[in-house]
């Protein structure tokens, strides 16, 4: 492939990508200015793996199995994290909402807000199955290329997380629908 190709290529993989690979990093460190950085190394390895001519099957998958590894790092040389911070929002910002439309939106925030706290308290394995499918929208045959392993395993950890939350949250089997 010439080079033309291969940055062709990188670049509908980075504006296909990017936002989604961002916000998968910003909600994983709860920092920006880190996301940003985790997101540009993912891509720059991304960039080098196209570069060297390297086959590669599913660009997206890689940049998240990358972007995991990095904030795998990342917190194994940070060692701590605090809960309070993975949560904190924007408390201290004082505002009106303009219209019924912003109500509803700072509504539907705030219940996502809680709907993530809860998914925090869920084991690694169930909350990180869940939030590819249902915030980045994967489907479980990508989450399983991700995380490296079956397609099975992942709609077991689906199942067994959503039933789990469910709990969390004081959902009933029949009010879900």
């Amino acid at each position: 492939m010439s080079i033309d190709a291969d940055k062709k290529r990188f670049s509908d993989i980075y504006n296909q990508e990017s936002d989604l690979l961002f916000r998968f990093c910003l909600l994983r460190v709860s920092d920006r200015e880190r996301a940003l950085d985790i997101t540009q190394e993912a891509f720059t390895r991304l960039w080098s793996s196209v570069a060297s001519g390297k086959p590669i099957e599913n660009p997206r998958a890689l940049v998240f199995v990358i972007a995991r590894n990095l904030i795998i790092d990342w917190y194994r040389r940070k060692k701590s994290i605090s809960i309070e911070r993975l949560t904190r929002g924007d408390e201290d910002r004082e505002f009106d909402p303009p219209d019924e439309r912003a109500t509803l939106e700072i509504e539907m925030s705030v219940e996502a807000k809680h709907a993530l706290e809860m998914l925090e308290s869920l084991e690694p394995q169930y909350r990180e199955v869940i939030y590819f499918r249902f915030v980045e929208d994967l489907q479980p045959r990508e989450i399983a290329e991700i995380l490296e392993v079956n397609v099975n395993t992942v709609s077991v950890r689906l199942t067994r997380g959503m039933e789990a939350l469910r709990r969390l949250m004081g959902i009933s089997e029949n009010n879900h629908g």
